[in-house]
This record gives structure tokens, sequence and C-alpha cells, in this order.
């Protein structure tokens, strides 16, 4: 088989857009559904923060938006950056209906290199670097029966607070905002 330079490195770079990045954490004890019941994490985004409660189908955000989206992300993840346009446009289009809650699964970053971070690529939904976010990540993995060395990104839609769809790597926005509109008519039934 002949291939040729650019075309290994087109296959290289594809592969690595549409798969994900694998956290680099240690193993997690998976927490007791009496844990569970539980647990209220605290999403903080600088000045803003944003509290999350697990229950039995999910989580109750104390947002006013009705469609919430979980995106555990980190930065050094090159998937993880190239969906931000795409969550970019869905954010600003479904604003007041639609709610992105970006969680950093890198422990110990400085908010500054969280802040530049953001800045330098235009992010207008929340951003959390709470020192809880790890463990809602867990927690979250472990509602998703998924490995706690999940891959990112990893993404949970919620309507209402109740789980409706989750994306392991990165999605096309097309198919994220099917989701999203799919998600928006369940509101209230």
């Amino acid at each position: 088989m002949n291939i040729k330079l650019p075309s290994l490195l087109v296959i290289i770079t594809a592969s690595l857009l549409f798969t994900g990045c694998t956290e680099k954490k240690e193993e997690h004890t998976p927490v007791q559904k009496s844990e569970k019941k539980q647990d209220v994490f605290l999403l903080q985004d600088r000045n803003i923060s944003i509290k999350a409660k697990l229950d039995d189908d999910g989580f109750i955000f104390d947002v006013k938006e009705p469609v919430v989206m979980l995106n555990f992300f980190a930065t050094w993840c090159p998937p993880c950056k190239a969906e931000i346009p795409h969550l970019v446009n869905l954010q600003e289009k479904y604003r007041g209906k639609f709610k992105i809650l970006a969680v950093l699964v890198e422990e110990n970053v400085p908010q500054r290199v969280v802040e530049k971070f953001k800045r330098d690529h235009e992010i207008n939904y929340f951003l959390s670097n709470s020192p809880q976010n790890m463990k809602i990540a867990h927690v979250t993995a472990d509602m998703l029966h998924q490995p706690q060395n999940f891959p990112i990104p990893m993404m949970v839609l919620f309507v209402e607070g109740k789980y409706f769809r989750h994306y392991i790597g990165m999605v096309p926005e097309e198919m994220l905002e099917s989701d999203i509109k799919d998600a928006l008519k369940k509101v209230g039934k």
C-alpha cells in the first residue's frame, strides 16, 4: 500500500477530530447510589456559581433554561478545541432555552489560564473551573456506565434535569442541533 505523506496527515487529523481524547486520571471508586442522591455540585465560572443536584433521573440545575448540556473537556484536547465554535454557535442560537455548562476535567488549572483559554476561543457559554469538577465528571460517567477514564470530549444533554442523550468524542454541529430541537420539544411533557 503506497500512502503519500499528505494523505497520511489527513487520515491522522481526521481520526483525532472524530474520536475523543482519553482523560489522564487515576482510578476512581464508583459512587454508591445512596451517596449519589445527596450529591450537590457547585460549578464555578469566574464570579458565577451554578448548583447541580443529582437525583434519580439526572441533575437538577439551578438555571432558567430547560435544556442543559454538560460538556466535559480539557484545554489540551484537540477534539475539545475543535468543537468550541460549534458550541458557541448553538449557545447563541438557542440562548434562553438551552445552556451549555462546560466542565473542565483538568485539576489545579489557575483561573487566569482558564480565562485566557475562554478569551482565545471566544467562548460564550459557562465554563466551570471548580474543585468539584472531577467529582461531577466521575458521577456522570458512573450514571452513563462509562469507565472512569472516559474519553473526552463527553457531552450529556438533559431536559428539565432528566437525562436525554450523551455523546463521546467530537459530534457534528448539525447532529447536536437536531438533538437540541428534539429536547426542546420534550419541555413541559
